[in-house]
């Protein structure tokens, strides 16, 4: 099947009706992501579950994203760009790719200029980002970045009053999801959703898990960098 056709009928199961533009972009990201990558290392997944493990694993929290207040959206460490990318194509939230490392920077930065789509590469951490600009994403992303009670921390003061944080995991632990909440309750942020999905394709199962900024929080934040992953709060 023709590639961009497989991107659209896959991205069906999440709610996604995808125009053949946006499935088009979204392989062309990945085109871009192959000739980085022999430079190099954003990914060390096979290039033929690429389309799968990236694009349709990423577009799986397209339904919160959607379901969000207005505004644009941050993701944390982007890395080659996932998921905010394809996030960005198929919901038409601008985002910011928050990524700290500038080799992997610079290439998000191409990716956005190539495949013309709205939005910006933010070069800093996460911490960094808060206090340049506190309290204006409506939605923070997260996938494969670090814990739940971690994430929650870095997002918290990023979001506006009833932003979320939607993160993607694996099959996390009930002692994560018991952190998360607890750090959440700090930081104020409430758990709204933990819900399974299968990525289309393949058997992989996504967990995806949303928090929503209800309160202020009982804490300074952002902390210094790198005490979120350090001495995580929850």
């Amino acid at each position: 099947m023709d590639p961009t056709r497989s991107v659209r009928r896959s991205a069906r199961a999440f709610g996604l009706d995808l125009s053949a533009e946006a499935a088009a972009k979204m392989l062309e990201h990945l085109e871009l992501l192959a000739i980085a990558n022999e430079k190099f290392n954003l990914t060390t997944i096979p290039r033929d579950e690429w389309l799968c493990a990236h694009v349709l694993d990423s577009l799986s929290c397209a339904p919160e994203v959607n379901d969000s207040v207005p505004g644009d959206f941050a993701d944390l460490g982007s890395g080659g760009g996932f998921p905010g990318i394809p996030l960005s194509i198929a919901t038409g939230r601008e985002v910011v790719l928050v990524e700290s490392v500038k080799k992997k920077a610079v290439f998000l930065a191409e990716v956005l200029t190539e495949i013309r789509i709205g939005g910006r590469v933010a070069p800093v951490r996460a911490e960094e980002l808060a206090l340049q600009e506190p309290g204006v994403f409506a939605v923070v992303t997260a996938r494969a970045v670090s814990s739940l009670p971690s994430l929650v921390e870095l997002a918290a003061p990023l979001l506006k009053p009833g932003g979320r944080l939607i993160c993607l995991k694996g099959d996390p632990r009930a002692e994560e999801l018991q952190s998360g909440a607890r750090a959440g309750r700090i930081c104020g942020l409430a758990e709204v959703c933990c819900r399974r999905v299968e990525v289309p394709l393949t058997e992989a199962i996504r967990t995806i898990v949303v928090y929503e900024r209800t309160g202020r929080p009982q804490v300074h934040l952002p902390r210094r960098p790198g005490t979120a992953q350090k001495q995580p709060l929850g």
